[in-house]
């Protein structure tokens, strides 16, 4: 029991006083169990030795401490963040700024940053620069991480794809066998265009593999990018024993450009669940998640949720997705998986439990999580975006010492030579090639020395332990400064020792000189990067006003193109409108807003044709400054790379020029002053034309407000005189209709008063026709017969009666015609009085049926009048004839002559006929005078009841095309 005390206390303390430091990151169980244990403290010394409880708590505090006894024994992990970037760059050149790209502000700092770039630009000219020097995405990189103490380990391209491994200096002689490969799938395997290019390297004893890939592109080849794909794991191999293929490795990185797209889908669903951020909906059409069930390559990877937006395919310098002709769907090309090599399986040779938990963990103390996996969308300069993912790698180091110790011996100066002391802690195989490098703190990669010396060529001393190496002090810089040194392997192509940082002071003659150049020099950096700083700020500023300025464009164009349709209605119901027949075609309401419609928009095409060339304009001159503001930052970008360049010279540097005879040419070009005032005269430029876009955009915005309000507002007014004029016609279509059937009912009753008068002429005839015979049997009579006697009285009595009814028939005829033509009259001056309110058109109609009616009442009436008549001559004939036989009898017989009264009466009844016949023709003579008189003004169609329908018709017609083109406003 005093054992377990002494063991408890004293174990207890040692690990409260860790458990203390680090409290902020205990979970709460661990908490909790702590304060279990302090509570079992308080019991067990309240115990009596002989309980039996006493012994049971020993027993467990026995087991409890073996256990931790067990886990105290077990290696302890390290943690390591590793960041990985994909990005197809689409040829386009670096941005200027990366910060955000890499979270250089997180206070998490990784350790490793691994960087696969796909469709970097490989121009042939371009490629071979970038096989001499470092390409533009390399030095961008590199300029923004070594500044944070990241340098460049290893790099490998073939074409567009480039794959860069950075590291923290303090990793550096811990990553060993670092070797490249590569492999060509395009063009049948001749062509480097898609493949994969790869790095593996030892991290800490532990073999790491990062592959980027750019496969097979477009929809309908995702068995062709998985083929490649396994293509590309079986033709790159390394040289080396235990880990000759990828997938031999503890760890794969698998990212790229894998360009698998998303199925069945259509277009507007996709979009829509990226919209609402229903990204799920997406994941079972996803090319690679349904591979991934059928193939075994794949498998074996893992890849965290997709939770951010398809990465393709993006309208350059835009969020949106692709809105050319081709319209891409969107999709999840740009992928980042990872494989952790499986764990073997334990043997079963009888050993126990514990010996193999032990040989697990040592074989395998390896462990890779993702913490975070998402995309940039800030970035726009290709049609993909970027996409990280942020990984914890856990593992147990396996050495904890670099190979080789190296260290600066005494003080360095440019005054005198320098001696580097070395020593080899682990054996490995070095080489004649082997060099130390001089390094300057912040160095970018391991080419980026200012000096080096070979190990065994300038080596003054050694022994069995410890190695002198001599540096000549001309190889040491004049400036001085805070510097490093690198032990090379050549064999393992990697630094394998580094030492402290240390400090070299200038020469002492030029030290002088030097400092004053340095800090000329230095001053000169401040001034060249603020005024690049400034030049930048505006050439953004104006890249941004470009964009939007196009942006503008586009909607002037859109208005511009959408105004033609509204035009070409407006001009087509103009055109039908001129269809109209006679009466109809009438300059109304409808004609004037149509017409004043046609000017507003005619005018707003105008307006808009002179905006979108001001826009053009505007556009040209801010291309122009943006062109000189782009000149002017590489001149500073150079200028800042030779002062640069010009510190970290040295006696030793090579390519020195000892010719100074054109010096006091060199820089003459402006002063200070006039490099200042260029400057600014480039900055005064761009806000100017900002100012300009600026002012411009406005007036676009309140222009484009204005004409949209003008044009509505005539659309409606145009709309309402339609409708207007559509419910007139309506009216004056309805009165026609009711007079025309009032006059069809009149027509119909003068018929009926037609054939009463035909049947009371009928009627008269027989009793006429015996009365003749009778007239006519008498007159034969021979000479002293032919009496006048009260037979012959009384048949002319008889005639006389007969045609005395039928003269009272014919005037009650010609009385009811009259009324009626004089009726009808009436009605046609009120229906024209009341067509004035209608456009005069129901009027002219009315005249018109009214004409006719009139023509076929008296063409009617003539028809019966004439057989009246002609029938009363007949009679009047005969009756004349007799009487005139009769005088001349009565002549003969009395000598004497005497006009009898019956020639009176047929003189009478003739003129009583002809004076009706008079009043007839006048009346038809007046409403024919009314009716040509109104013929003079206007034009009748043949058909009101037609035209008034077909110009109803058209009026609708044309309003309602009008409504439907009303959204093109």
């Amino acid at each position: 029991m005093e054992e377990i005390s002494e063991y408890f206390s004293g174990n207890l303390r040692s690990r409260s006083d860790s458990v203390a430091s680090t409290c902020t990151e205990s979970t709460s169980s661990r908490l909790y169990v702590r304060q279990r244990l302090a509570m079992l403290m308080t019991c067990v010394d309240d115990l009596d030795a002989d309980d039996k409880l006493h012994a049971q708590v020993a027993k467990t505090l026995d087991e409890a401490f073996l256990v931790c006894r067990q886990t105290a024994g077990r290696p302890k992990k390290d943690q390591f963040r590793l960041y990985v970037v994909t990005w197809n760059v689409a040829t386009a050149e670096p941005p200027d700024d990366v910060d955000s790209l890499l979270q250089l502000s997180s206070p998490k700092k990784p350790d490793l940053y691994v960087i696969g770039l796909q469709e970097v630009k490989a121009a042939p000219l371009k490629f071979v620069t970038d096989l001499a020097f470092e390409d533009s995405w390399s030095h961008l990189f590199m300029n923004t991480l070594a500044p944070l103490g990241y340098i460049k380990v290893s790099s490998i391209r073939m074409q567009g794809l480039l794959l860069l491994f950075f590291s923290k200096l303090e990793h550096v002689p811990f990553i060993r066998d670092i070797q490249v490969t590569y492999t060509r799938t395009g063009l049948y395997g001749y062509w480097g265009n898609k493949g994969g290019v790869s790095i593996r390297l030892s991290f800490y004893g532990h073999m790491l593999c990062f592959l980027n890939c750019h496969l097979t592109a477009h929809m309908n080849y995702a068995s062709q990018r998985v083929d490649e794909f396994e293509y590309i794991l079986d033709a790159q191999t390394f040289d080396t024993k235990n880990t000759p293929r990828i997938l031999d490795h503890k760890v794969v990185l698998w990212f790229g450009d894998l360009n698998f797209r998303i199925e069945d889908h259509g277009m507007l669903f996709v979009r829509n669940c990226i919209t609402s951020q229903r990204y799920n909906l997406l994941w079972p059409k996803d090319q690679l998640t349904m591979m991934k069930q059928k193939e075994a390559a794949l498998q074996k990877f893992e890849e965290g949720p997709l939770d951010f937006q398809p990465t393709y395919k993006f309208d350059l310098h835009s969020d949106n997705y692709d809105s050319s002709g081709k319209k891409r769907k969107p999709a999840w090309c740009d992928r980042i998986l990872w494989r952790v090599k499986p764990k073997e399986e334990g043997n079963e040779d009888g050993q126990n439990q514990e010996e193999t938990n032990k040989h697990k963990q040592e074989e395998f103390p390896l462990k890779l999580s993702q913490e975070f996996y998402t995309s940039k969308m800030e970035y726009g300069i290709s049609d993909h975006k970027p996409v990280i993912g942020i990984f914890r790698l856990e593992l147990r180091k396996m050495y904890k010492t670099p190979l080789v110790q190296v260290s600066a011996e005494g003080e360095w100066s440019a005054d005198f030579d320098a001696l580097i002391t070395y020593s080899l802690l682990q054996s490995f195989p070095s080489s004649a090639w082997d060099w130390i490098g001089l390094y300057k703190v912040g160095f970018k990669s391991v080419s980026d020395y200012i000096t080096y010396t070979w190990v065994k060529d300038d080596q003054v001393s050694f022994s069995d332990e410890l190695f002198q190496v001599y540096v000549n002090k001309d190889e040491i810089p004049v400036l001085g400064g805070e510097c490093v040194l690198c032990y090379y392997s050549s064999n393992l192509q990697c630094i394998v020792g580094i030492s402290q940082p240390f400090k070299t002071k200038a020469n002492g003659q030029i030290e002088h000189i030097c400092i004053k150049f340095y800090c000329i020099k230095e001053q000169r950096i401040q001034d060249i990067k603020f005024w690049r700083q400034e030049l930048n700020q505006k050439f953004e500023e104006m890249v941004q006003e470009i964009e939007t300025l196009i942006i503008f464009k586009s909607r002037v164009e859109r208005a511009l193109e959408s105004c033609s349709e509204p035009l070409q209605v407006t001009l087509q119901c103009l055109t039908e409108r001129q269809k109209r027949v006679a009466i109809d075609l009438v300059h109304d309401e409808v004609e004037e807003e149509l017409l004043k419609e046609k000017e507003v928009i005619e005018g707003v095409m105008v307006l808009l044709q002179r905006t979108l060339e001001q826009i053009n304009e505007q556009i040209r001159l801010i291309r122009s400054v943006k062109y000189y503001l782009e000149k002017d930052l590489q001149d500073k970008f150079k200028a800042e790379r030779i002062d640069d360049f010009c510190s970290l010279l040295t006696s030793a540097s090579s390519g020195l020029n000892g010719s100074i005879s054109n010096y006091t040419s060199y820089g003459t070009a402006v002063t200070p002053e006039e490099w200042e005032s260029l400057c600014n005269l480039n900055l005064s430029k761009a806000e100017k034309e900002k100012n300009n876009s600026l002012s411009l955009r406005a007036l676009v915005d309140s222009l484009l407000e204005q004409t949209a309000a003008d044009m509505r507002r005539q659309y409606e007014t145009t709309g309402r005189a339609f409708e207007l004029r559509i419910e007139e016609t309506k009216t004056a279509k309805a009165q026609l209709e009711n007079q025309l059937n009032e006059l069809l009912a009149e027509t119909a009753n003068q018929e009926k008063n037609l054939e009463s008068l035909r049947v009371a002429i009928a009627e008269k005839e027989a009793p006429l026709k015996v009365a003749q015979t009778r007239l006519s049997s008498r007159s034969q009579r021979p000479n002293v017969e032919l009496c006048h006697d009260p037979a012959q009285i009384r048949l002319l009595e008889e005639v006389k009666e007969l045609a005395n009814h039928i003269e009272r028939n014919v005037n009650a005829s010609i009385e009811c015609v009259s009324e009626n033509l004089i009726g009808m009259t009436k009605m046609e001056i009120q229906v024209h009085n009341r067509g004035e309110k209608h456009k005069e058109s129901c009027s002219l109609s009315t005249s018109w049926i009214f004409f006719t009616l009139s023509v076929v009442l008296n063409v009617t009436f003539a028809s019966c009048l004439t057989v009246v008549l002609w029938n009363i001559n007949a009679t009047i004939e005969c009756i004349s004839e007799n009487l005139i036989g009769t005088t001349r009898m009565e002549i003969q017989v009395h000598n004497h002559g005497e006009k009898p009264q019956e020639i009176s009466f047929s003189l009478s009844t003739t003129w009583i006929l002809f004076i009706l016949s008079v009043v007839l023709n006048i009346i038809f003579a007046s409403c024919l005078i009314i009716i040509l008189w109104r013929r003079e003004k206007y034009t009748k169609p043949e058909d009101d009841d037609h035209v008034y329908m077909t110009a109803m018709k058209r009026e609708e017609s044309l309003y309602e095309t009008i409504k439907m083109s009303s959204q093109r406003f």
